[in-house]
């Protein structure tokens, strides 16, 4: 089945070519398909198309500098990174090609090839005699071996009435690439999913609590790549500091008892179950009604273990369920028994301990353990690379 492109955010990123103005044609028909587009330009593309074109095709603000002369909370480049579901570099140049090929970052596309995760397709247009520059076809090469898309420029006449290869493909061989790039596999299509992510707190007094450093990111991230799998996905979600995942549904909580209550209410139905929520192991015995004044002599907190959810849970659940564990020190013996004592079909593992793959940051590195003994270490990439990982395991092993 052919991916539909409406409703997909997607950047045309135009750079100097006499070809620019062939990117207003491909915009016009990428719109005309439901897609969101918006345009970056290379400073030397705006000599050959205004901004002002763009901006009147897409609706949008072109974007122009790395480092705008208004500066707002945040680093731009990097909020712009994440906003899209493809990126089109058309028509892409030598220049371009070589900067994306060997990780150069200065200007605003090409911090963003170095940035983005989500597929791009490069749309080559120059002279013949560039294309064929061994420096140019090395960078093709390499952008090809790490998973890009490099259309090859057409043959035939160009700007300068040479004729050779280089210039800017045909629109319907460009619209043809897009829908591909987006066309993900629909692993989990018809399935439905749940995710638990973030902490939980619990109560000391009504303005202090016990919770852990857990950001969130694991769990968003297998939901967003649970949704793009064609799962239904409903994402329970502790207090954390992240936007919402487009498309899932979000049941916010705060306590583990509120968590359970939403596993409770979620379950039923549910094929899937995805464990990623750091839960607090104590709570306070006894909240204070009001707040603990401080005195000379500290109170004692008096302490008691949190229900164990998932465990509780198994017994009613009938679907798969991965569970996850945080150890210390390359730790999998203690992560292989809480798998059997669950009775999860799967554990996910990762070490606090490890530089970039603990609490808080956006990379991890994990291993899979399933009940049947597969082990499948994942190497330290980023969370959104793990979590379609976890899943593009998971998937086959599902009812």
């Amino acid at each position: 089945m052919t991916a539909s492109l409406k409703d997909k955010h997607i950047l045309v990123a135009v750079c100097g070519s006499i070809a620019a103005f062939k990117a207003c044609e491909l915009v016009r028909a990428l719109r005309k398909e439901g897609a969101d587009v918006t345009v970056a330009m290379t400073r030397s593309a705006t000599q050959f198309v205004g901004p002002a074109t763009f901006a009147a095709f897409t609706t949008h603000p072109v974007l122009l500098e790395q480092f705008p002369a208004d500066p707002s909370a945040g680093v731009p480049h990097v909020d712009v990174a994440e906003m899209f579901d493809a990126i089109v570099v058309a028509p892409a140049t030598a220049d371009m090609l070589g900067k994306a090929a060997h990780a150069i970052a200065n200007d605003l596309i090409s911090t963003l090839l170095n940035i983005v995760e989500c597929p791009v397709l490069f749309v080559p247009a120059m002279n013949f005699r560039m294309w064929r520059n061994p420096a140019t076809r090395d960078a093709v090469t390499r952008l090809r071996g790490w998973g890009r898309r490099v259309l090859d420029p057409d043959k035939g006449t160009l700007a300068t009435l040479h004729e050779g290869m280089g210039r800017f493909p045909e629109i319907p061989a460009i619209m043809a690439e897009v829908r591909e790039l987006l066309d993900r596999p629909q692993l989990l299509r018809g399935k439905r999913v749940l995710v638990t992510a973030g902490p939980t707190r619990e109560p000391i007094d009504p303005v202090r609590f016990i919770s852990n450093r857990s950001s969130g990111k694991m769990g968003y991230a297998l939901a967003a790549a649970a949704r793009d799998f064609g799962a239904e996905v409903t994402l329970i979600s502790g207090p954390v500091q992240l936007e919402p995942v487009p498309g899932c549904a979000l049941v916010s909580i705060e306590t583990a008892e509120d968590l359970a209550a939403a596993l409770e209410r979620e379950i039923k139905g549910q094929d899937l179950l995805l464990m990623a929520a750091a839960v607090a192991d104590f709570q306070a015995a006894a909240p204070a009604r009001e707040k603990i004044r401080r005195t000379s002599r500290p109170p004692t907190l008096k302490l008691k273990p949190v229900p164990d959810l998932l465990k509780t849970l198994r017994k009613k659940f009938k679907g798969t369920v991965v569970a996850f564990s945080l150890q210390a020190g390359g730790d999998l013996e203690t992560a292989r028994d809480k798998l059997r004592d669950k009775g999860a079909e799967f554990i996910v593992v990762n070490f606090y301990d490890e530089p970039g793959a603990g609490f808080e940051g956006d990379t991890n590195h994990v291993w899979l353990l399933s009940s049947s003994g597969q082990e499948v270490e994942f190497p330290q990439d980023t969370k959104a690379a793990i979590a379609r990982r976890i899943l593009e395991f998971v998937a086959p092993h599902m009812d």
